[in-house]
């Protein structure tokens, strides 16, 4: 079979693409067959007790000015995780990402490891939550998205079910942030340009998140984009 390979040089590569495309687990998500090409995602537990995340995908493609004629949709995603990292924003750990192309398609994957203690924002806010830890999520949710749009990164999906939640410590808990459904994110020219079109996302997909948190939430992300450090 005349195999073309493409991955990033610094990708994580634990097990081979076979290995990979031969594990099969429960599905998680599956958009089935698209115009855009099949893409799904399985949950995978493995033999050492991890939970894993498997997004599988067939002939599906991103497009843009770099890639007019598209390119495999894992791989940019895989980019965009590189690049939040980078950041220090949290996002899920790479296992492997790669994409081949066989005589008759193209075959991408994305393995990732489980974002462990976390609950997604719609999930978050459907238990009842303090006061403190309200303010807590409301600076960290503003300070994480400031500091993708101030580096030009347009997340593309900025979902609650896109946004995950975490509390640790149980004297002084502390609320951390995390960011999946990367696969539309788009590096834009300038810090606005990236802004735009995920605020007023978020803003018309906010709910459950109350009107007070909401308001709460844009005073202290303008604050946080106007300033000179963005923490």
């Amino acid at each position: 079979m005349n195999t073309q390979w493409f991955s990033h040089d610094n990708a994580a590569s634990e097990g081979s693409f076979d290995k990979w495309w031969d594990t099969y687990g429960e599905w998680f998500d599956s958009e089935d067959q698209l115009l855009s090409g099949e893409s799904g995602i399985q949950r995978l537990h493995t033999q050492d007790g991890r939970l894993l995340y498997s997004k599988r995908q067939i002939n599906h493609f991103h497009h843009d000015l770099v890639h007019p004629f598209g390119e495999p949709t894992i791989l940019h995603e895989m980019r965009a995780l590189q690049a939040l990292a980078k950041l220090g924003i949290r996002v899920p750990k790479v296992v492997f990402s790669a994409a081949r192309k066989t005589e008759t398609e193209w075959q991408a994957l994305l393995i990732t490891e489980s974002l462990d203690g976390f609950i997604s924002l719609e999930a978050w806010y459907a238990q009842p939550m303090p006061a403190n830890l309200r303010q807590q999520l409301i600076q960290q949710l503003a300070n994480t998205i400031a500091r993708m749009h101030r580096a030009g990164w347009e997340h593309g999906r900025l979902y609650p079910k896109n946004i995950f939640v975490k509390v640790t410590g149980d004297r002084e808990p502390h609320v951390e942030v995390a960011l999946l459904g990367l696969a539309k994110a788009n590096h834009r020219l300038t810090a606005y340009s990236a802004s735009k079109h995920d605020y007023e996302q978020f803003k018309q997909h906010r709910k459950p998140m109350p009107d007070e948190d909401w308001k709460a939430f844009a005073t202290v992300y303008r604050d946080v984009m106007e300033s000179d450090y963005a923490r």
